[in-house]
């Protein structure tokens, strides 16, 4: 039997972003930093800025200044609880938002049925 398997990168984006959400749910705050958890969300943090990439630059500043100004790293909970939503954030506008004018589905003319013109 030869089923047809089609995965668009807006599921399995969608994919790991409700398991990114779902994740980020069970991080415990003040967790060590070998705690597997958090190794699992950096991970999935970083499928989600590979699979929306060109969007996901933009997150790349915001993150600079948050661990600049606000003084948070990356790999603690307050930095992948902030990259997480910030990448759920980008990668939704990507694939749902702007997505819809790289690819659109309907033509972009409409195409009129006229009658030919000649005379009967």
């Amino acid at each position: 039997m030869k089923v047809n398997f089609k995965l668009s990168f807006r599921k399995i984006w969608l994919a790991i972003a409700i398991f990114s959400l779902i994740l980020l749910v069970f991080l415990p705050s003040g967790a060590d930093a070998n705690n597997p958890l958090r190794n699992a969300m950096l991970v999935v943090n970083v499928l989600m800025f590979v699979l929306s990439l060109p969007c996901s630059l933009f997150a790349v500043p915001v993150l600079a200044a948050s661990a600049y100004y606000l003084d948070m790293h990356p790999t603690t909970s307050q930095g992948i609880t902030l990259s997480t939503i910030l990448l759920f954030v980008i990668g939704l506008m990507q694939w749902f938002w702007i997505a819809r004018f790289w690819s659109p589905v309907e033509p972009p003319l409409q195409m009129l049925n006229l009658p030919d013109g000649k005379a009967e």
